[in-house]
């Protein structure tokens, strides 16, 4: 996805290698963005900028990370959509917005500035150290999550995004359907989850490195025949299963 200013740009301008260095506000000072933390009852983040200078509002009341995320996308609006009135209010739908809808034209700046924030507090040349010889699993995302002070699902997609492993996380609701999912490049592209899962109470249940038949979670013809890791979490929204074709093999059409 394309940025008018590159997370990684903007981070190494000012010196910062660390996770732990990757401080918000001191971004945004080098933005030109002054940041508030104060109640907001109907957003989870808001912004108001002219061509030079903004003033971004977060809400307090959210739990730590969530506060981190919200202020990296709306620095993500500051970054790509400054204009003479820019003005936008982003609840927690839009925090969530994913998959970018083609005649949605604000929607697509949602899943930008979301984007913009995962790349912003886990920028590329950081995350991929942390990474490497990682078993995906919900271990190495909730450590990579505390090492990086994100949720666990902004960090296990992330995780997929730039693992040189093929795998892929997928959103389920409580009804076992699925809301969205992302695959990474090695994961072909007739690779597909199920729409809806049968059994989602059983399928459902915590798990962590678990060795499934495929067809558990991918509809794809043949799936029945081979297997694949599952690691399974809820985020106090929706169901979360992590998959990982330890054998790439199988991959193979």
């Amino acid at each position: 996805m394309r940025f008018k200013q590159q997370p990684d740009d903007i981070l190494k301008s000012i010196g910062i290698y660390e996770p732990e260095d990757i401080d918000l506000e001191l971004i945004a000072f080098s933005l030109n963005a002054d940041v508030k933390h104060v109640p907001l009852s109907d957003c989870e983040g808001s912004i108001i900028g002219t061509d030079t200078k903004a003033i971004i509002s977060i809400n307090d009341d959210a739990e730590p990370r969530r506060q981190r995320f919200s202020l990296g996308h709306e620095l993500g609006h500051w970054v790509n959509d400054r204009g003479k009135n820019l003005t936008y209010r982003c609840n927690a739908n839009d925090m969530r917005q994913r998959t970018i809808r083609k005649t949605d034209f604000r929607q697509q700046k949602e899943v930008r500035a979301n984007q913009f924030s995962a790349e912003l507090l886990m920028p590329n040349y950081i995350f991929n150290r942390y990474i490497d010889n990682l078993e995906i699993t919900i271990n190495a995302v909730s450590y990579l999550a505390n090492e990086f002070n994100m949720s666990r699902t902004s960090t296990a997609i992330r995780f997929v995004e730039k693992n040189s492993q093929p795998c892929m996380i997928v959103c389920w609701d409580k009804s076992g359907t699925r809301r969205w999912f992302r695959r990474n490049s090695i994961v072909p592209d007739y690779i597909w989850p199920h729409d809806k899962i049968i059994q989602p109470k059983i399928a459902l249940e915590s798990s962590n490195g678990v060795e499934v038949d495929a067809d558990k979670w991918i509809s794809t013809d043949g799936a029945e025949k081979f297997t694949l890791i599952e690691s399974v979490f809820y985020n106090g929204y929706d169901f979360l299963s992590l998959l990982w074709w330890k054998d790439e093999s199988q991959l193979v059409d």
